[in-house]
């Protein structure tokens, strides 16, 4: 027994007794749970069904039965609004008023523009803009999000819409087949009917949607850990050169074969050299002067008009660009409607918008099986670029998104939007720039923009119908500078690490050049066998003392630097 002396310890294990008293024992040493288990296994036994036992009760007891404070914990988790409407100051309204309509005039423009990217009426952009900004300021946890459409998804969308009518014509039409214009008509990708294409558009939506609860439910927001910044950066890039690809036959006014698939971009512009000749005189006039007052607006003009706002108290640490989009489209609509471009001189115009909303209908259950793979690819995309926005302000403003809540406001935006012939929608890297510098506090920005955005569809939408498609062609292609210029993220990468920039490139180019499915595919498989490689390959590096101090640097670029025998550093 330990204290007890060595005479009295025959059986013991002890083996020494030193004169300061402190008395080393060897022997095993068994844990008090295992000990009772072997010496008293009734008691044992009891002890342990009386603990299931409570922990059983006290789980059905926190998480099975209705409490008033589990019920208002639950809903403030499934509507994150309640909390910051509760500590909304009436100071912050101000600033939110002016940000919800400086990024709802954003919105009008980008938003037509991405539903002709789509191939859907220009209506439906408006539409998600209306209805996931509206749906996401309740179930969004974070505060500068500007959802609606955006240049990637909705060019994904359009590949699938463009997919499926190009087939419903080829198998619908089979007694015209042998008519050589019939053909063309369908390689060019004409919508016979503008309603199929909103019904794929609004239940790959609906999908989409789907996929995202699902991921919520289950937990499996994990899944974009595999899609790093870099992934996303050489992702997105590729996908803005496709967009600008699609953007080139309208601003030229060419009328040309669509492709689909793999190689895409190549034929792309094999046709587009091929009918240079056949530009349109005007319509590229329209693009020119489009293109080269928003490069002014944005370059040399929002600078200085920054600068003079900031004299008003009310603009003092806001800062709120010339809606130089906006002006675009109404001047553009005004010259071309008094001037009849498109009667006399052949612009392309968007034509009928409509005015209002469209009768609440339903996804086609039938495609749904055909689209589930399109759709859990724009449900990843769509949560790993949502995702890497909000946490970089969520980061920069100090407060916290859930990643699980945010998968459930995208899925509510996109269910809840494809009742009303929106597609899929997703964050915009430049609107919710945009509104952080216009000083939007809170989701109060949002719900501002969604009233200009209610009268814009109820009663001015209509206005637009003679506006140019160059201009809406123009302004994509401005819009998607900031994706481009991601291009020197490769050269920053590659001097951090070389793997990085595989993983960049290789996203880059399988996108551009095999389209934004295999992009996606090609970029996660080199990201996992990247991750493979450094954990067997992990990157090493010897230090020494570096000439008598406390600093150590690499061995192999010092040579004054001294090695301590039997360790290495």
């Amino acid at each position: 027994m330990l204290g007890l002396p060595d005479e009295q310890n025959e059986n013991s294990d002890t083996i020494t007794n030193n004169n300061s008293h402190n008395i080393n024992i060897d022997g095993q040493f068994t844990a008090e749970k295992s000990f009772d288990h072997v010496f008293f296994p009734t008691a044992y036994e009891d002890r342990t069904s009386s603990l299931l036992f409570r922990q059983i009760c006290s789980y059905v007891q926190n998480k099975c039965l209705p409490s008033k404070k589990c019920g208002i914990s639950y809903i403030k988790l499934l509507f994150p609004f309640l909390s910051w409407l509760k500590a909304y100051k009436l100071t912050w309204l101000p600033n939110d008023i002016v940000c919800g309509i400086t990024v709802a005039i954003m919105q009008i423009p980008q938003g037509m523009g991405y539903a002709l990217l789509a191939h859907l009426p220009a209506i439906t952009g408006l539409y998600v803009s209306f209805f996931s900004s509206l749906i996401y300021a309740l179930f969004g946890t974070s505060r500068h999000l500007s959802m609606g459409a955006i240049a990637v998804i909705s060019l994904m969308t359009g590949n699938v819409v463009n997919r499926l009518t190009v087939k419903e014509t080829l198998t619908t039409m089979v007694p015209s087949l042998l008519n050589k214009s019939t053909i063309e008509s369908a390689s060019n990708g004409a919508i016979i009917d503008p309603s199929y294409a909103i019904t794929i558009a609004t239940t790959l939506a609906f999908t989409v949607g789907i996929v995202q609860l699902l991921l919520s439910i289950f937990h499996l927001g994990f899944v974009t850990s595999f899609l790093s910044d870099t992934f996303v950066s050489g992702y997105t890039c590729g996908t803005a050169i496709l967009v600008f690809t699609s953007q080139v036959p309208d601003i030229f006014g060419l009328s040309l074969k669509r492709y689909v698939g793999p190689f895409n971009v190549i034929y792309t512009y094999i046709e587009i050299f091929s009918n240079l000749k056949k530009t349109n005189i005007i319509t590229l006039l329209v693009s020119a002067c489009s293109i080269i007052a928003l490069v002014l607006a944005k370059e040399y003009l929002d600078p200085f008009y920054k600068k003079k706002i900031k004299k008003f108290k009310l603009f003092k640490n806001v800062q709120i660009p010339i809606p130089m989009e906006l002006i675009i489209i109404i001047i553009g609509t005004l010259v071309s409607y008094l001037l009849d471009l498109n009667g006399n001189y052949k612009v392309k115009i968007v034509n009928t918008i409509g005015r209002g909303f469209r009768k609440p209908q339903g996804p086609s259950v039938t495609l749904m099986p055909t689209l589930m793979k399109d759709a859990v690819i724009i449900a990843i995309v769509t949560f790993a670029i949502c995702m890497s926005l909000a946490k970089t302000y969520a980061k920069k403003f100090k407060y916290i998104v859930n990643s699980n809540q945010e998968l459930t406001a995208y899925g509510a935006c996109n269910i809840i939007g494809s009742f009303f012939a929106s597609f899929p929608s997703a964050a915009s890297l430049s609107r919710t720039s945009v509104y952080v510098n216009a000083g939007g506090r809170t989701q109060m920005a949002s719900l501002v923009a969604c009233s200009f955005l209610l009268i814009i569809i109820l009663r001015i939408g209509s206005l637009f119908e003679s506006l140019p498609k160059a201009c809406l062609a123009s302004i994509i292609v401005v819009a998607l500078k900031g994706l481009l210029l991601q291009m020197k993220d490769f050269y920053t990468i590659g001097r951090v690490t070389k793997l990085e920039a595989v993983v960049w490139l290789m996203t880059f180019l399988s996108t551009v050049i095999l389209d934004v499915d295999y992009g996606l595919f090609v970029g996660i498989i080199v990201s996992l066998f990247v991750v493979i490689l450094r954990q067997f390959r992990p990157r090493t590096t010897i230090l020494g003392q570096y000439d008598r101090s406390n600093a150590y640097k690499k061995a192999r670029r010092f040579s004054n630097v001294k090695h301590f025998s039997k360790l290495n550093l």
